[in-house]
């Protein structure tokens, strides 16, 4: 069954007795005929009657409109069942805990548990415990889930399995799943498969001729789902019209459904190369082609081609929906594609100059200003001003890319627009963007109890606007000199990690020196030498180059940095970790160190040894055998 999608935020400490007051006010307005209420129940309730509707009813409405599919697993979600929790009954072996929790809620059996998409099992898998292995197992766990690739070596269960040679828990494996052949590995789920290198380097240079060929030899991937999307999509996106079309010669579905329950056709043009002068002209191409293999009409086709009389019909049958889930819905997407009648309109029909949506996560998040983003990021003043005639908020927090006024702060023209309709920038990104002086000014205020409350973003109501400042300016350190004063926190706070983490990759050496003289590193940040010691750094995100690392690397160990400690999830060391990415410097470095290149007390498959050879790294054997010797 489809989780539905939530349109209610959960507080952060939920209390059962309020929520059952909410259903029985729900209950009392829709009886009363109130359009709100009325609205809510028939976003979540088809064909509800007020004359029969009943407590029961107005309590599987709020649990749906909270994310839930019944309001037993809301209960169940107040009453401590979740991801959170889970995860903390598989790590500490918790068999009763966690056939409790599956119990109430069985759909913990698959979901992430954190933002790398690692699952239960991966969890019962690290920690070795073949009884938890069989317990998720036989509640439908599935040891061929992926794991997020970006950071972590195994991108399943199995896989983790495999490498480390547990062979008790992959007899399990083998056991509760017998259509697997020993030592073969069933295919990841399609939606976490993984593309192989050449398929992501004909993406990224958007090269026809290349991702054709690659098709021929690899006709498997035409159906494939990865990163959320199939190749119909990203062709769609891209306005790679020859690829769209040998697709769909070879089948591929021109309506498929991806997440986000998006179509190709919905998603024409979202990734055009900016600044080109004919893409009106492929976007009008690759409708024309997608509509005549029989994809379906849309509320965001109908935007992108301007079809008035289609939108109008839709909205004077009632049923034109704004579909958010991916971030883009109808206004958004007008302002993209330089549409002003078009996003006239859709506001004259009442749609949310935000479009806010809550997100499908636990707990749930709402993010809004979408719209407005879009006109701050593609200099669209007129739009901009359309929107926020119409209530936009420049403060908006758009999930994990920052507030409109943000994005518009380097236009001045922009900038001057949004703060006249009460644009304000927060600490955080007061800090971000350094500057000092709106920094030194909101300290002011804060001590003199007249700080603004668009000043603290959203769930950061607890945080001193010293220590908000400091996450976006802790690569700066004139910053970092005006705000650590006000900073009173232990030298062996945790938080202190996190905050050198962003300084070594994104900072400079003088901000490391400034963080190490507050902080303990030895206490506060065990595992910062595994951060230095993982794969390269992309310098094309704003990370220093291999060089200065190991200058910086050398800054840490200086301070007292360690090298015998194991990160809880691959238990290895950072020298460990320098082999298993092939970092010869690095390993030559914390070698010179002290680091043991034998670690005997070490798990077989952990030591940096079995890394290299798993690896293939022939570099880092040899310089292992010297230091052997």
């Amino acid at each position: 069954m489809k989780k539905p999608v939530p349109t209610r935020v959960m507080r952060e400490h939920p209390d059962l007795d309020q929520l059952k007051r909410q259903a029985k006010l729900l209950l009392r307005a829709f009886r009363a005929g109130d359009a709100a209420a009325t609205a809510e129940v028939a976003a979540h309730f088809h064909g509800a009657d007020p004359a029969i509707f009943a407590l029961h009813d107005a309590q599987l409405v709020l649990a749906r409109a909270y994310g839930f599919q019944s309001w037993p697993k809301l209960k169940a979600y107040v009453d401590g069942v979740t991801v959170k929790t889970f995860k903390a009954a598989i790590s500490a072996g918790d068999l009763d805990r966690v056939r409790s929790m599956l119990r109430l809620r069985p759909e913990l059996i698959n979901m992430n548990l954190s933002a790398i998409d690692d699952r239960p099992l991966h969890y019962a898998v690290c920690a070795r415990n073949v009884d938890m292995v069989r317990l998720l197992l036989e509640h439908g766990g599935n040891a061929h889930m992926g794991m997020h690739s970006g950071h972590w070596n195994y991108p399943s269960a199995l896989a983790m399995a495999e490498g480390r040679g547990y062979e008790e828990i992959l007899r399990v494996i083998r056991e509760l799943q017998p259509n697997i052949p020993e030592g073969t590995r069933r295919p990841a789920e399609p939606s976490r498969q993984t593309p192989p290198p050449e398929l992501r380097a004909a993406l990224r240079s958007r090269n026809e001729d290349q991702l054709i060929a690659f098709l021929h030899a690899n006709p498997e991937w035409i159906k494939v789902t990865f990163d959320d999307a199939t190749l119909m999509h990203f062709a769609s996106a891209a306005l790679m019209e020859r690829v769209a079309q040998f697709l769909l010669d070879l089948g591929a579905d021109v309506n498929v459904h991806v997440r986000g329950d998006t179509s190709p056709l919905e998603v024409v043009g979202l990734a055009a190369r900016p600044g080109d002068p004919d893409a009106a002209a492929k976007i009008d191409s690759m409708i024309q082609l997608l509509l005549s293999r029989g994809a379906r009409e849309t509320a965001r086709w109908a935007v992108l081609t301007g079809n008035v009389r289609w939108l109008r019909s839709r909205h004077a049958e009632g049923r034109l929906d704004n579909p958010l889930d991916s971030g883009q819905g109808l206004l958004s997407v007008a302002v993209r594609y330089d549409k002003p009648e078009m996003l006239r309109m859709l506001l004259d029909f009442g749609l949310d100059p935000d479009e806010r949506r809550l997100l499908d996560i636990e707990p749930a998040e709402d993010s809004w200003g979408q719209p407005l983003r879009n006109c701050a990021e593609l200099g669209k003043l007129e739009m901009a001003k359309l929107l926020l005639d119409r209530g936009a908020d420049p403060n908006a927090h758009i999930y994990a890319s920052g507030t409109p006024f943000f994005i518009a702060y380097g236009n001045p023209a922009m900038r001057d627009l949004m703060e006249q309709y009460g644009g304000y920038l927060d600490a955080e990104f007061v800090g971000g963007l350094g500057l000092v002086d709106k920094a030194r000014e909101m300290l002011a205020h804060e001590a003199a109890g007249r700080l603004r409350p668009e000043a603290i973003p959203p769930r950061s109501e607890d945080i001193p606007v010293a220590e908000l400042l400091m996450m976006g300016g802790v690569t700066n350190s004139e910053m970092l000199e005006l705000v650590l004063p006000h900073i009173h926190r232990p030298p062996d706070d945790p938080w202190w990690g996190q905050k050198l983490e962003d300084s070594v990759g994104r900072g400079n050496r003088d901000t490391i020196r400034i963080l190490l003289g507050r902080c303990d590193v030895r206490r506060c940040a065990p595992t910062i030498m595994h951060h230095m010691a993982d794969r390269p750094w992309p310098e094309s995100q704003g990370f220093c180059d291999e060089q200065e690392r190991l200058a910086r690397a050398r800054i840490l160990l200086d301070a007292g940095a360690r090298l015998d400690v194991r990160d809880g999830w691959e238990k290895s060391t950072p020298l460990g970790w320098a082999c298993c990415f092939g970092r010869v410097e690095m390993a030559r470095l914390f070698m010179e160190r002290g680091a043991d290149p034998v670690e005997s007390d070490a798990e077989h498959w952990a030591t940096p040894r079995a890394w290299a050879k798993r690896k293939g790294h022939a570099a880092i054997l040899a310089l292992l055998d010297e230091n052997e010797r």
